[in-house]
């Protein structure tokens, strides 16, 4: 049985998306905010592993392809 990784893709995608944006309009406005383009690399690393979970995750399922009914 394989695990169902869609839902914690999905969740981890949008969550490092939105934190992405908040941080990018706090840069903005001039906040200084530490380490801000370590935080960045690692939310895009972790945008990247998110969009992997959900496309693994629908390979499993056949969703993906729906023409080979």
């Amino acid at each position: 049985m394989r695990l169902d990784l869609t839902l914690t893709g999905a969740i981890l995608l949008s969550t490092c998306i939105i934190a992405g944006g908040i941080l990018t309009g706090a840069l903005m406005f001039a906040v200084e905010i530490p380490f801000a383009p370590y935080v960045m690399v690692l939310l895009a690393a972790l945008v990247v592993l998110g969009a992997a979970m959900l496309v693994l995750s629908s390979k499993g399922t056949g969703a993906a392809d729906p023409s080979r009914r």
